[in-house]
């Protein structure tokens, strides 16, 4: 069933259906929540909000992009999450830098596919571009959003997504010249 139908049979009061969108979703949602906040424990948590965002708001969803817009809500979560933590975000990288390689450990355990790999692989490499350049490059070359629904997402300017992509790109070029990979 397609997910537009899927939207549909939920609108109409089939709520089971909202099963088979997480299902399909979560591992998304889930690896990018891990990507905005570098902690897997609170990824999970922020993963399962969006999906309660997406269960509130189901009756008003009119989108044609499922995915997209699952991604724009665990995008303005994962803000909450920043906005509302910050000293405990301050904890939280300096146990990540302490403890970055069984937490990347467990992360690559759950890639299998060629696609979850590079994500897992532009995660280690991004973890110094700002912010919004490795969001922007995560979405681009790991999600294969174009910039228009990238700019959508982040409520940037069509202009402002393709300087951050590149912008990122080269940092990341830079990282990889120098450390002669």
């Amino acid at each position: 069933m397609s997910d537009r139908e899927l939207i549909r049979e939920i609108q109409r009061g089939k709520k089971e259906y909202l099963n088979d969108i997480a299902e399909k979703y979560y591992d998304d949602i889930y690896r990018f929540c891990c990507y905005q906040v570098g902690n897997c424990q609170d990824a999970g948590d922020l993963a399962q909000e969006t999906f309660l965002h997406f269960i509130r708001s189901v009756e008003q969803f009119h989108c044609r992009n499922l995915k997209g817009y699952l991604l724009t809500i665990a995008r303005n979560v994962c803000m909450d999450y920043f906005r509302g933590c910050k000293r405990r975000q301050e904890h939280e990288e300096q146990f990540w830098q302490g403890e970055l390689g069984a937490g990347q450990e467990a992360f690559s355990q759950q890639a299998g596919s060629w696609q979850e790999e590079f994500l897992v692989t532009v995660r280690q490499l991004a973890e110094e571009l700002p912010q919004m350049q490795r969001e922007a490059v995560v979405l681009y070359y790991g999600y294969g959003f174009k910039y228009r629904e990238i700019a959508k997402m982040t409520g940037a300017g069509i202009a402002t997504v393709k300087s951050r992509v590149r912008q990122g790109t080269e940092k990341l070029k830079k990282s990889l010249a120098g450390e002669g990979l």
